[in-house]
């Protein structure tokens, strides 16, 4: 087996205070710097296989940015783009990277600015030093997460804590060594949104931040978080909600980062590992759009609305009379680029979406060679991906599921993509 190579780099992209912080209201502005958003970059080169993981510690990245920032790695670094994960670590507490109808547009002078340039600086870093590696893998449970999709008594779904709903307590660690028997990075997978501070003011990483800290300290390596399915999974907080303020950001990580180093602290014999690369195009079929005379009467209730949930409806609903008016024809299915990179027996896979807990667990446990890592928030921004059981419940996911897109995806579609994603990673297996 070839040497695996590694480089790895990070760079600050904290933004200037005064801009939005992403993710609640379109109106909530920085005051402060609680601890700074960074980029960081893990190049993987094995042979003539080439291959880049990217952490950011911003809420989303728009779909959009996300392909240009990756043709322009491509383009300068020979890296191929369909064997680069690029993804968010879904911190609320940053800069508005992803842009969406309700939540405000895309901050494009901050990304043309800083954020696009620091990310590709950070992989110039990281192209410009590999050195060979041999990786360790270790994994435990942490209580950090809970399901969010709270049950009331009159059988609404809010967003609060649920004790029984799913989400999978599984953390897991990824540790590099150098030839010299040093660590020289860590990687951090677990599912959980990035909401512990609530609507703050303060730029921050929220609870994944200061585990980070916490094992690059144990470590002494450059220590990057990966989110995994987080779609259907808050923070678990001792005031009984998924968000909080500043506080619980530290009291959360405090859990996190002694959960982190506990299992740190089990890594095994580090060995050499084989690397794969590869990407995928599969389709989840769509229902039929909103006709336009249903769409024009629900317009006149949301027609005044700008703001979260009811500005999306709007947006939707607009977009379907337009539509409508201009003659433009069904899609019978949305195609989705999936990019797989498995080292030894970890296999990352990248999902453009918040993904529910429930899906990732069904695609990791159909493979039992390997440990499936889906990463939710990679290489684009599309919403959230429900399950069927979530949609017959509805809740704030679901709504925003039904109406970010044109035309709503088909009901099981979290099988499709679950088949798709399990084919695909067989595929890579063989």
């Amino acid at each position: 087996m070839e040497k695996l190579y590694l480089g790895v780099a990070r760079e600050v992209i904290t933004p200037e205070i005064g801009g939005q912080l992403y993710g609640y209201r379109p109106y909530i502005m920085s005051e402060s710097v609680e601890d700074d958003l960074t980029v960081t970059a893990f190049f993987f080169r094995q042979g003539e296989t080439k291959a880049l993981m990217i952490s950011a510690t911003v809420c989303l990245i728009n779909t959009q940015l996300s392909d240009n920032v990756l043709e322009e790695i491509e383009k300068r670094f020979s890296i191929p783009k369909t064997n680069c994960l690029f993804s968010a670590t879904h911190t609320h507490s940053g800069p508005n990277t992803a842009g969406a109808v309700g939540w405000g547009g895309i901050d494009q002078t901050y990304c043309d600015s800083l954020f696009v340039p620091q990310v590709l600086r950070a992989v110039e870093k990281a192209v410009q030093n590999p050195q060979p590696v041999k990786m360790a893998v270790t994994h435990g449970e942490s209580q950090v997460g809970i399901n969010r999709r709270q049950l009331a008594d009159d059988g609404i779904v809010y967003l609060g804590q649920n004790k029984w709903g799913w989400y999978n307590p599984k953390m897991t660690i990824i540790s590099f060594k150098n030839e010299q028997e040093q660590v020289v990075a860590n990687m951090i997978h677990y599912g959980a949104h990035g909401t512990a501070a609530g609507s703050n003011h303060e730029i921050s990483r929220d609870w994944s931040g200061v585990m980070i800290d916490a094992v690059e300290k144990e470590s002494g390596a450059i220590t990057a978080f990966f989110n995994g399915p987080e779609g259907d999974v808050g923070p678990r907080l001792t005031n009984g909600y998924t968000t909080g303020d500043i506080t619980y950001v530290h009291a959360l990580g405090a859990v996190a980062a002694e959960d982190a180093v506990k299992i740190y602290g089990t890594l095994p014999e580090y060995d050499e590992v084989a690397l794969k690369a590869q990407s995928f195009v599969f389709g989840i079929p769509l229902k039929k759009r909103m006709d336009a005379e249903t769409a024009a009467v629900m317009l006149e209730d949301y027609k005044d609305c700008t703001m979260n949930m009811e500005g999306l409806i709007r947006g939707h609903l607009e977009s379907v009379l337009a539509a409508h008016r201009d003659g433009v024809e069904d899609k019978q299915a949305v195609c989705v680029p999936q990019t797989i990179i498995v080292l030894g027996d970890i296999v990352f896979v990248g999902f453009p979406y918040e993904l529910f807990s429930e899906i990732g667990m069904r695609i990791d446990k159909a493979i039992d060679a390997k440990s499936i890592l889906s990463l939710s928030n990679t290489n684009g921004s599309e919403g959230y991906f429900v399950t069927e059981e979530a949609l017959r419940q509805g809740g704030y996911e679901v709504d925003y599921w039904r109406y970010v897109h044109e035309q709503m995806y088909c009901d099981n579609a979290d099988i499709k993509i679950m088949q798709a994603t399990v084919e695909n990673i067989k595929k890579m297996l063989q």
